[in-house]
């Protein structure tokens, strides 16, 4: 379906920020790019030969041929971020890199874990390809406004695009991070080349003197009630 990326060069663990991430998701780019940056589902899976069909889970095999099948509520649902995880499956496959992972894990569910989490990031990039992450930052910049540029456009969800702002195109000497709080807690973060002080549950009654450089903006309530996405890059 698509060409094999060689990469055996040494990798370091972890997300997309390490080598073996930004790899694959250059691999993405490509073969995306290949294919128009179809953000539509079905039109990409058909671009890339590959057969859907629903099933009792949601699943990519190989027989030798790629097919995916998708779980009934998921097949019929306009949301896409599963679909294209299952499309993230085949393409970390034909990189090799899946090949790789299975090299350096430290065991089955290391591997599994680490599989789950390349497609996830993979699927985000086919949701909100580069074309469109590209002018959301000339837009925006790595603000809120650019975070809610992108789940507005692809209809996907404030996690899924804020990780999207953090770790695309990303420079090895830039500094992204974004967050969301609720009320008095902190609900979400991510972050690239930034130890923030705070993570998931930490309560932080004032996040505007917490992070004084953070970039702050009131969520719409269509996403959740009394929710601040924040922003911080350099």
């Amino acid at each position: 379906m698509v060409p094999v990326l060689h990469q055996r060069a040494r990798v370091d663990r972890g997300g997309p920020v390490s080598e073996l991430g930004a790899a694959f998701l250059e691999f993405v780019d490509r073969v995306h790019a290949a294919h128009g940056y179809e953000t539509d589902f079905w039109r990409l899976a058909a671009s890339l030969d590959i057969p859907v069909a629903p099933g009792p889970f949601s699943s990519t095999v190989s027989l030798p041929r790629t097919v995916i099948t998708l779980e009934e509520g998921v097949y019929r649902s306009e949301r896409t971020f599963v679909k294209m995880h299952e499309v993230s499956h085949a393409l970390l496959r034909d990189s090799g890199i899946e090949t790789e992972l299975r090299w350096q894990a430290d065991s089955p569910e290391d591997f599994r874990a680490q599989v789950e989490a390349y497609c996830n990031y993979g699927a985000a990039q086919l949701q909100m390809p580069g074309p469109l992450l590209d002018e959301a930052l000339r837009r925006y910049g790595v603000s809120p406004g650019a975070v809610l540029h992108l789940a507005e456009v692809s209809r996907t969800s404030l996690p899924v695009a804020m990780r999207r702002l953090v770790y695309g195109r990303l420079e090895p000497d830039a500094h992204r991070a974004a967050f969301v709080t609720q009320r008095s807690y902190v609900r979400d973060v991510a972050s690239a080349n930034i130890a923030l002080d705070f993570g998931v549950g930490t309560r932080i009654p004032e996040i505007a003197l917490r992070r004084q450089d953070a970039r702050l903006r009131r969520v719409p309530r269509e996403y959740g009630t009394g929710l601040t996405l924040g922003t911080v890059a350099w």
